[in-house]
């Protein structure tokens, strides 16, 4: 077992479904006036103005495409990146922590919903990419900073890290 990786993707999906509906009005909008020839309105807008105001629901959903949380778990430590916010991926290595541990948290009440959050001082930063999982790895630094990574396998994560510290790669006492 030398590592584990996963892909979390944005799954909020009252946010998908709200991003989809603005699309599709846009689109019968856009259809009905441009194709079908009838005017969409009361006081239509010219075509060019439809597809133009079409770009920006449809450039959410791209955006929406794009979030993903990367993490990679190793004998070296932890390497992450959250696209698009992150353009290279960031590492901790495992010496850099006082302690770690895998913990159920609630994304909107204790960071106020999921990205890259931070929360109080008992929280700390997190970066949640979905409300399909409710655990997380806690992880506490040397100078006393938190920070919550999600995981929608924490079964695994929790085999590999517990085979690391039984090897003595972690030492998950600190």
């Amino acid at each position: 077992m030398n590592s584990f990786s996963e892909l979390q993707r944005f799954r909020i999906r009252w946010a998908w479904a709200a991003v989809i509906v603005f699309n599709l009005v846009f689109l019968y909008a856009i259809g009905q006036q441009i194709i079908f020839k009838i005017p969409f309105g009361a006081k239509p807008a010219p075509d060019y103005v439809l597809v133009l105001i079409e770009l920006l629901p449809l450039s959410l959903l791209i955006f929406l495409f794009s979030i993903k949380l990367y993490t990679h778990y190793s004998k070296e430590g932890i390497t992450f990146r959250f696209a698009p916010f992150h353009l290279r991926s960031r590492k901790i290595e495992w010496h850099e922590l006082a302690s770690i541990s895998f913990r159920n948290y609630n994304a909107l009440y204790e960071f106020g919903g999921w990205g890259i959050r931070s929360g109080n001082k008992q929280t700390g930063k997190a970066y949640i990419s979905s409300s399909a999982s409710t655990i997380g790895l806690q992880l506490q630094f040397k100078n006393g900073n938190l920070l919550l990574i999600s995981t929608q396998y924490p079964t695994e994560l929790k085999a590999r890290i517990d085979n690391w510290t039984t090897e003595g790669i972690i030492n998950k006492s600190f």
